[in-house]
């Protein structure tokens, strides 16, 4: 059959400042697909089997990076050793860190637009090959734990959400820390975790960051996975017991992209890790955020196909 299917989020931020948003995707999409709305976790794995029964030969997903590794999770989750079709996002959330990446740019209508005008002219989609992070039985683009988690509560808390708020997040950091306040205290609380990175255990057990990695930036410009593509199959894991005064003095360097030499960064490129908390852990995937007690298996899930338009 085909045609094209978006997973449609009414609760990512982006969206609940446009609730109308909805009907005109489904004016723009017509007769050469649907807009599926979705109101829960839930109801995704039903969704993705009706999805896939339809033959739908593109999945776009209006929401933001957590929408997408929802979306992704409950499909691979639902049908499991199914190929997906080719994925887009119309970047209908406040975090879009994923297309960004890979230079999507435009609102949501502008970019459903091109992609059923392209697919109803035939024209072929510029496609980009990327590889997923596996979380257990979660999927996403980029994970962390410890400062990446208390980074996001701290956003997630403020009154408005995108980049200024991030920003504003980062300049109340440096202040605490120019001052040794309690703020930046608590974003750096260390992780307590045994990491191991195929069998290899990282000698110390607290870090102030762990982050796993598939996609290079991680938002704002920063990039602190640069070896992300390095080798195909792999992810980026970057680990640290650096502490914020360490960490502040080099901000440019993650931010440029440069690798940190130094004996409390551990960098590696690896198809898999473990991670086992010693107390309750909270970690993050593509900005969702979770807790647990249970061991994390890492290790590369399988490549999609993101389209660029």
């Amino acid at each position: 059959m085909g045609g094209i299917g978006i997973i449609h989020n009414p609760f990512a931020r982006g969206n609940l400042r446009r609730p109308g948003i909805i009907e005109q995707l489904k004016s723009i999409v017509g007769d050469s697909g649907e807009v599926i709305l979705t109101r829960n976790i839930s109801e995704l794995p039903e969704v993705m089997k009706e999805f896939s029964k339809k033959g739908y030969d593109l999945l776009a997903v209006n929401g933001g990076d957590g929408s997408m590794h929802l979306v992704l999770s409950a499909y691979l989750n639902a049908l499991p050793g199914q190929p997906l079709p080719k994925v887009a996002s119309l970047r209908g959330g406040t975090m879009n860190t994923m297309p960004n990446s890979v230079k999507l740019k435009g609102n949501t209508l502008y970019i459903a637009r091109k992609l059923v005008t392209k697919y109803r002219s035939g024209a072929p989609m510029e496609v980009f090959k990327q590889h997923l992070v596996r979380l257990n039985d979660k999927y996403g683009f980029m994970t962390g734990i410890g400062v990446p988690p208390n980074f996001l509560a701290a956003y997630y808390s403020g009154t408005s959400t995108g980049p200024w708020q991030a920003v504003k997040v980062i300049a109340r950091v440096i202040g605490s820390a120019l001052t040794r306040g309690p703020y930046v205290k608590h974003l750096f609380e260390p992780a307590k975790c045994i990491v191991k990175v195929k069998g290899q255990e990282i000698a110390p057990r607290e870090f102030s960051g762990i982050l796993a990695c598939s996609i290079k930036e991680i938002g704002l410009g920063f990039t602190f996975t640069p070896h992300a593509y390095d080798q195909p199959g792999h992810f980026q894991l970057l680990a640290t017991t650096m502490s914020p005064f360490q960490i502040i003095p080099n901000i440019h360097k993650f931010w440029l992209g440069q690798d940190i030499i130094h004996p409390q960064v551990f960098s590696f490129v690896t198809d898999q890790a473990l991670i086992t908390p010693l107390a309750n852990m909270r970690y993050t995937i593509d900005g969702e955020i979770y807790e647990t007690e249970e061991p994390i298996e890492m290790s590369c899930g399988p490549t999609i196909d993101l389209v660029k338009i």
